[in-house]
């Protein structure tokens, strides 16, 4: 049959799937007209006047729903009048306008790995609507103002001392590390250079197996973003705070590459460890010898502390050329500066309670791969640069789906505005409504003859052939 129609199966689902969406708008605009209705109702007629209706759009998952909905004037003591709509209120789209949270969920998912303008293009090409990169643009905008002040209301309940995490464990793991981004160039003007340092702080408590030589984070905290040394820290503290009982953790162990602000993330009780990554790139940065750079890796390999730098002194006094004293004198500061971190948190002689079941207490070091999972592969490469407020929205939802909680994003904005009830029960005077084709018993029952919900009225090109296909 779809042979004689002129139709391959490819062109078939399209249309359907086309056909299907624009049922779903059709019930979409009805659904909320008939709601609006019933706000008219119920309103208080003395505060809220009618002043007609108004048409306005929303994008959905299924396109974009035209429809109807009253306007009223509502006077006020202090300003006069102002001008509201019950529905939009009761929808509470004031936070990213006239987007569903579905088209939002969306445009947070697909924009953690795709450009603004490729996310754009494919969510239009999934929804059959028009949705463009400035689109998709404001609305992660809005979503990170949201994370931010969740951010703050966060700090300031740990500030309160409101915040107690529910997991409780002995040991807590904690990295920090940068990764420098290119600015876009009114920042660039404003901050007189060309790149800024997006921040990266984890925490965890162990590494749990999952194959073979292969180990995972299970329960870790992801943050990031532009802010300075004292702000940033104030969050990462309360986002821990927020998974983990801080009272109960009795050595919290750090992982830096040295940087000024990461030290500033230390307590009392934290031990540093200076991350191997950068302490070996390091010694092969700064020593023009092959031969030197061999043997103060293997010393510090060995946890020869005190020879490796007295063997950086022999080998700084035998250079004749200034520019490899320099750099000579630079790694030894370097070293210096974090003397206390050059041996292995193992070595370092802490007396470390038993891993909990299921979890290992391993090497650390893992922060250089989670800045290129977390930030760089998306906003360091492909000839990207940003804004730091952009930057900065998008590197918190980055740190989200890190830490497995990108829902967060979102929340919030779905909120139970719609009793069940009345939800039912506009459900079914649609449906009666359309006369839509009864199915009794149990299992499918071929199609009959009837109305299809949202399609009422003539029937023109395509579904003019699919619908004698489905058997209406």
């Amino acid at each position: 049959m779809i042979k004689e129609n002129g139709l391959s199966f490819k062109d078939l689902e399209k249309k359907i799937y086309a056909w299907g969406c624009q049922i779903c708008r059709e019930f979409t605009k009805e659904f909320l007209e008939r709601y609006d209705r019933q706000l008219m109702e119920q309103r208080d007629k003395a505060r809220y006047r009618n002043k007609g209706q108004r048409c306005t759009t929303i994008k959905t998952i299924f396109g974009e729903v035209d429809y109807r909905r009253t306007v009223y004037e509502v006077k006020d003591g202090i300003n006069g009048k102002r001008f509201v709509y019950l529905l939009d209120e009761n929808l509470e789209l004031d936070g990213i306008g006239l987007i569903s949270t579905n088209m939002a969920e969306l445009m947070v998912q697909g924009i953690t790995e795709l450009s603004y303008r490729e996310c754009a293009a494919k969510i239009s090409g999934m929804t059959g609507q028009s949705i463009s990169a400035m689109g998709v643009w404001n609305v992660i905008q809005a979503l990170g103002e949201k994370v931010c002040r969740d951010e703050k209301e966060l700090v300031k309940a740990h500030k309160a001392g409101e915040l107690r995490g529910e997991k409780e464990v002995p040991v807590l793991f904690e990295e920090a590390d940068g990764v420098y981004v290119k600015l876009q160039g009114k920042d660039r003007r404003r901050k007189k250079q060309d790149k800024a340092e997006i921040k990266v702080g984890i925490a965890y408590d162990g590494w749990k197996k999952a194959g073979k030589d292969r180990y995972i984070l299970p329960d870790k905290v992801v943050v990031a973003g532009f802010e300075k040394a004292k702000e940033f820290q104030e969050y990462r503290e309360a986002a821990i705070a927020q998974k983990y009982n801080l009272d109960e953790v009795r050595q919290r162990i750090l992982n830096a590459d040295g940087a000024s602000w990461t030290k500033k993330v230390k307590d009392r009780s934290t031990s540093f460890q200076l991350d191997p990554f950068h302490r070996n790139k390091a010694a092969k940065e700064k020593l023009h010898d092959r031969q030197a750079q061999e043997t103060v890796l293997e010393l510090l390999a060995e946890e020869k502390i005190e020879e490796m730098f007295q063997y950086l002194e022999i080998y700084k006094d035998s250079l004749s050329e200034d520019e490899a004293i320099a750099d000579a004198e630079e790694l030894i500061r370097y070293y210096e500066n974090n003397r206390e971190g050059l041996l292995r948190y193992q070595s370092q002689g802490l007396e470390l309670p038993e891993a909990p079941e299921g979890l290992e207490y391993r090497n650390m070091g893992t922060m250089e791969n989670h800045v290129w999972s977390v930030i760089a592969r998306r906003m360091k490469h492909n000839h990207t640069s940003w804004s730091v407020r952009g930057g900065n929205h998008l590197a918190k939802i980055l740190a989200k789906k890190c830490s497995g909680k990108l829902e967060e994003v979102t929340r919030g904005l779905e909120r139970p505005v719609f009793e069940e009830e009345k939800a039912e029960e506009l459900y079914r005077e649609i449906l009666m409504s359309a006369k839509a084709p009864k199915r009794d018993g149990k299992g499918y029952g071929y199609p009959v003859a009837g109305h299809v919900v949202g399609l009422e009225g003539k029937v023109r090109g395509d579904m003019q052939k699919l619908l004698p296909m489905a058997g209406y």
